[in-house]
């Protein structure tokens, strides 16, 4: 999303201007008195959409009173009020709020940079010494930020390449290893995370796992060390698993292109074959666009997978609509489901499940937690892990 989507979609600003000079007390008073005529979300909301229709002075008025409502302002706050500032030349206050938005980090990254660079919102702000001398020094972080990034992605690379260069009848190390599945013209990579703890034992139980972000990705992320910070890998140290996590992106994923679908099952047998992996443990799930991918592996007659999962994810395929018969009792899917996801919303999913009444399709709900529930940095493993866990013990009880 770039950064000009942000603006018009978040909304911010801090507005210490209006009480300067005022003392605790009188601050207090006044913000009980806004809070009675409009609160915060409302007048966020109104500033928002004041901002994209263009009526800057209005989105202006908005964002000051509703900052006085609250005392911790986020960094795209700060961009969106710039916005409407910098429209009615409030010159003085766009850049007081640009210096506190950098402060917490906005306009680091190089889109964002370039978004204040070259944005014609800011025209008037670039004849203003301060502007200009905070644009160069974001000029030098990002230069920074952006030779950090390109060693940590060389380290990553080495690291996973090197750890699959093994001989022959070499035990697999633990860790991230780097692989390539060739199916006709496609040649897909994946990863396979080891547990230490698993090194040297057999009869391995694994999780084969799709990414989400499949439909906006316009290359395979393996380069991106970020990866290793993807909650599943936490969870399988958790609870001794290993990981295989075949990568997809726009132009071949499990969304629009029936031969990635099945060179997931081709992936799965390959790595039987280097890893000491338990048939009866092999378990197939999936977050968003994986999760939905899902479904087509749980109807199909013949796969590895002893048991699916998935997480925020759609039930409607693009490829060809679900084979709701097929699903069988003995491979059980468990779908996990906040009731504040708005991208798939709850009330559809349920709408289906209730008209489907598979029984082997098992729908639970968490009430909070949104479409990245599991990416929640206090709440989120420990839900995935209640997600997992509860299928494993459904799943173990049938056998």
């Amino acid at each position: 999303m770039s950064v000009l989507m942000k603006v018009i979609s978040c909304l911010f600003v801090f507005c210490f201007a209006i009480i300067v000079g005022k003392s605790q007390s009188q601050v207090n008073q006044m913000k009980t008195h806004l809070t009675n005529l409009s609160s915060y979300a409302q007048l966020m909301e109104r500033a928002g959409i004041n901002l994209k229709n263009k009526q800057y002075q209005a989105a202006l008025n908005d964002f000051k009173v509703a900052f006085m409502l609250k005392d911790s302002i986020g960094k795209y706050d700060y961009a969106n009020a710039m916005v409407a500032a910098a429209n009615v030349d409030s010159v003085d206050l766009a850049i007081a709020w640009f210096e506190e938005g950098v402060k917490l980090g906005l306009g680091v990254t190089e889109d964002e940079y370039l978004y204040f660079l070259t944005a014609e919102e800011f025209q008037n702000l670039k004849k203003q010494n301060a502007y200009q001398n905070q644009l160069d020094r974001l000029s030098l972080q990002v230069a920074q930020l952006k030779k950090r990034q390109a060693e940590a992605k060389c380290e990553w690379l080495k690291k996973i390449q090197h750890n699959s260069s093994r001989g022959a009848g070499e035990v697999v190390k633990s860790g991230f290893v780097l692989y390539w599945n060739q199916m006709g013209d496609s040649l897909v990579p994946y990863l396979v995370y080891l547990p230490a703890e698993l090194e040297h034992k057999n009869n391995l139980r694994a999780i084969v796992y799709l990414h989400g972000g499949v439909s906006s990705a316009t290359e395979f992320q393996f380069e991106d060390p970020s990866v290793a910070d993807e909650p599943i890998f936490k969870l399988a140290d958790r609870l001794g698993f290993v990981v295989i996590y075949p990568f997809g992106k726009k132009s071949y994923g499990w969304v629009r292109q029936r031969p990635a679908f099945q060179q997931v099952l081709a992936i799965t047998e390959e790595v039987k074959l280097n890893y000491s992996l338990d048939s009866k443990e092999i378990y197939l799930g999936g977050m968003s666009n994986g999760g939905t991918a899902v479904y087509w592996f749980a109807a199909q007659s013949n796969t590895p997978f002893s048991a699916f999962f998935t997480l925020s994810a759609d039930c409607e395929l693009v490829i060809e609509p679900i084979d709701w018969e097929r699903l069988h009792s003995d491979r059980p899917i468990y779908s996990f489901h906040t009731a504040d996801d708005t991208i798939y919303p709850l009330k559809k999913i349920s709408a289906v499940f209730a008209s489907r009444k598979s029984p082997a399709w098992h729908l639970r709900t968490l009430k909070t937690g949104g479409h990245g529930f599991i990416y929640d940095p206090v709440k989120g493993h420990e839900l995935f892990m209640q997600c997992i866990t509860e299928m494993l013990e459904e799943v173990h009880k049938t056998r």
